[in-house]
């Protein structure tokens, strides 16, 4: 099955998430790429190009945005983090707009880096843009 998880790479909070998959992604169960790069472009259905939602995509046909994104991610990377699944219980509308709130005040907390990072060597196949 392929995944492919879609973040902003200007983002410091998403460049910390991606790493964070990176190293905890044992069985390289997902793949990456920017919200502003072609392959977004040419895979995702235009509305879910905002660079300010995460983006889930499976087998090219089930999307997962936002905290949705976020709860399947963990669930896939499995151990203890699954814990954090509880949060299925908060309805999703909830979820997201908190998820929202942080979103549309990360670069209050964290300013944007000036470009996306290159990956490091030995993962750089694992990222498609």
């Amino acid at each position: 099955m392929e995944r492919i998880i879609f973040f902003d790479g200007l983002c410091p909070f998403c460049h910390f998430w991606v790493q964070y998959i990176l190293k905890k992604d044992q069985n390289n169960k997902f793949l990456f790429a920017p919200l502003q790069g072609k392959i977004a472009n040419e895979l995702l259905p235009s509305v879910f190009l905002s660079v300010d939602t995460i983006v889930l995509l499976e087998d090219k046909k089930r999307i997962y945005t936002k905290s949705d994104a976020i709860l399947r991610i963990i669930n896939i990377l499995g151990g203890v983090r699954k814990i954090l699944l509880v949060f299925k219980v908060v309805p999703t509308f909830v979820r997201n707009i908190l998820y929202d709130l942080f979103a549309r005040n990360r670069f209050v907390i964290r300013k944007p880096l000036e470009h996306c990072p290159l990956p490091k060597p030995d993962v750089a196949c694992r990222f498609l843009d």
